[in-house]
């Protein structure tokens, strides 16, 4: 008997804090009946707002800076402009010093010729000026071009 108590004393115990347990639960619910907590998502709306505006802005930046890219990539060149002119410079001028030179290559036969028939006719205005001073030496040079002419070629 003397256990029977001891667990009867055990169990009324138990009872007890299982009440005082319950009697606590009980004022905690009241207390979470009462309390109303408000659904306000405003600040979360205002906070994606202001994201969203940052993130615009930021696009927008980047949209700016490709299409500047992409016209000075369109405008780039792998020389400078400086260096294109020089280079056309350069080669106009060995353009005309060739044709220059060609030409005056071309008609260079034509211009030996014309100064080889204008040297005759000065030897023969010369000649013929010294063959009138000395008519003599004229007769000798009739002469000898007869002999001279009369020879056969001996080669």
């Amino acid at each position: 008997m003397k256990k029977m108590e001891e667990m009867m004393g055990l169990l009324t115990e138990e009872i007890e804090g299982f009440h005082k347990s319950i009697s606590k639960l009980e004022a905690l619910s009241k207390n979470f009946k009462d309390l109303k907590i408000n659904m306000d998502t405003s600040s979360i709306e205002n906070y994606i707002k202001g994201f969203t505006k940052e993130q615009k802005k930021a696009v927008m930046m980047y949209n700016e800076k490709i299409t500047e890219v992409r016209q000075e990539v369109k405008l780039a060149r792998i020389t400078p402009n400086w260096l294109a002119t020089l280079f056309c410079i350069v080669v106009s001028t060995q353009v005309l010093s060739l044709s220059y030179f060609g030409y005056h290559f071309i008609h260079f036969k034509d211009r030996n010729k014309a100064a080889l028939i204008e040297g005759k006719k000065e030897d023969y205005e010369s000649m013929r000026g010294y063959f009138e001073d000395h008519p003599i030496i004229y007769e000798d040079y009739i002469k000898w071009t007869k002999k001279k002419d009369s020879v056969p070629n001996q080669k």
